[in-house]
């Protein structure tokens, strides 16, 4: 049909925040590190003409090196950029229960603290796709 609405598939987010938690690293079955992060954010309003502010948080999911580097480098309070998508997921709890999360996948993080250097970038080199999340990886491999 000519008339169908051709909408682009975008799912990119760009955030900035401070970490909750010190970093949580488990590896998957295969050996991957996977890392998990939690991130409290601000968000600045006004409302009947004076200003509001608002925290929110997202928990961070970093896979292979990247995931090491932030276990290693970064702990509660830490400041970081994240780069990533949006990944909703469901799991049953342990009283049997269906639960729905909803995460930020970490393309790139950038350390905003004063010691770092340089950003812990997700465009590994191509000898480096093993460490890469295989597609056959399920919810039932992230052990969190």
């Amino acid at each position: 049909m000519a008339n169908e609405l051709r909408l682009p598939k975008v799912n990119s987010i760009i955030i900035s925040g401070r970490l909750t938690r010190d970093v949580d690293l488990r590896y998957i079955p295969s050996g991957t590190p996977v890392a998990k992060l939690s991130l409290a954010f601000d968000r600045s309003y006004q409302k009947d003409g004076e200003w509001q502010q608002e925290t929110s948080y997202i928990d961070i999911i970093v896979w292979s090196k990247r995931g090491e580097q932030c276990s290693e480098y970064l702990h509660k309070g830490s400041p970081v950029l994240v780069e990533g998508y949006l990944k909703t997921r469901s799991y049953v709890d342990k009283d049997n229960n269906n639960r729905k999360i909803t995460e930020i996948v970490a393309n790139k993080i950038s350390f905003l603290e004063k010691t770092f250097s340089a950003p812990i970038d997700s465009t590994d080199k191509p000898a480096d796709k093993k460490e890469q999340p295989a597609a056959k990886i399920t919810d039932d491999d992230v052990p969190f």
